[in-house]
């Protein structure tokens, strides 16, 4: 019974595995019909793995098959990003597609290409979305001229109508910086009476992505101190290191690191420094922070909370 049980799984896989390259081949085929290949990426890389190095096999025996003068290399990639950082990852991407082709017998001097970032997109969506179809590689091969019938005269051109002026898209809307505004409460470990003691007020931030993992940010909170020795007002000016993590724009979480300057009375005046936890979700933002004076011990810091609305 287990060696009936085991030919059965076997006989499943191979089914399974011959289906797939059973339709792997009818892709390849429906792309060289129309004398363009798409070599696909996953998220954040500019590696071949086995199925585009089988799309890229393909589109070098269509050019030795069709005697096509030369092909053309498009790098892309979605949106997660900012634009410089994806105009280099689309070079890399169609660097490594031209690599293969070469390596696969394409000569060098017919292989035309370019690197388009996230300018060119298959799948329309907005700034900061992961789509696969984006994440891509197109090869395009230029067409041979058709044979010439012998004795045909040939017809008489027509002129062109003149185009139509078209209208220029609009530019893609970037976030590039994203500003916060929120409640601001701190709990303070010991003042300078040695006591407990209060923060509330407003904090305002202001975050610029540099890379899909990394952002840098600058934070400027106002505060009333109260229930201390010497109640007023006082301030905390920080910037931020930030390690955002997730891929969903719409619920994000980060962690980080804070280090300013804290200010006000009731409080010994000094540098700063601590973790930082955080959730973008949606419009809204919620932080959780510990500054630790340079005056003060660890376990005598203050706990820091914003809640707000990004902008």
């Amino acid at each position: 019974m287990k060696h009936v049980m085991a030919l059965c799984v076997v006989g499943l896989i191979s089914s399974t595995g011959a289906a797939l390259a059973a339709e792997s081949a009818l892709v390849q085929t429906a792309q060289a019909d129309t004398g363009r290949f798409t070599v696909l990426f996953p998220f954040d890389q500019a590696t071949l793995d086995t199925e585009a190095r089988a799309v890229i096999s393909a589109a070098a025996q269509e050019y030795q098959r069709s005697g096509s003068a030369r092909i053309s290399v498009r790098g892309h990639t979605d949106t997660s990003g900012n634009a410089a950082y994806n105009q280099e990852l689309s070079e890399r991407r169609e660097q490594a597609v031209v690599d293969e082709l070469v390596r696969q017998g394409v000569p060098a001097d017919a292989v035309m290409s370019a690197a388009l970032g996230e300018t060119d997109l298959a799948v329309p969506t907005g700034d900061g979305v992961p789509e696969a179809a984006n994440r891509r590689v197109e090869i395009m091969f230029e067409q041979p001229p058709a044979p010439v019938a012998e004795m045909a005269p040939a017809p008489t051109p027509q002129p062109a109508p003149p185009p139509a002026p078209a209208a220029a898209p609009p530019p893609p809307m970037k976030h590039d910086r994203i500003f916060s505004l929120g409640a601001f409460y701190g709990f303070n470990l010991e003042d300078q009476a040695g006591n407990t003691s209060h923060l509330g007020g407003l904090n305002l931030a202001a975050d610029v992505p540099v890379l899909p993992w990394l952002s840098l940010g600058v934070e400027q909170a106002g505060f009333y101190h109260f229930d201390t020795s010497n109640d007023g007002f006082g301030g905390r000016s920080v910037a931020s290191l930030d390690f955002p993590f997730g891929d969903d724009e719409n619920f994000r979480p980060h962690i980080g690191g804070n280090i300013g300057y804290l200010y006000g009375s009731g409080i010994d005046d000094d540098f700063v420094a601590g973790p930082e936890l955080g959730l973008a979700a949606g419009p809204f933002l919620a932080k959780l922070a510990y500054d630790i004076p340079f005056n003060q011990d660890l376990d005598e810091g203050i706990i820091n909370t914003t809640i707000g609305i990004r902008f």
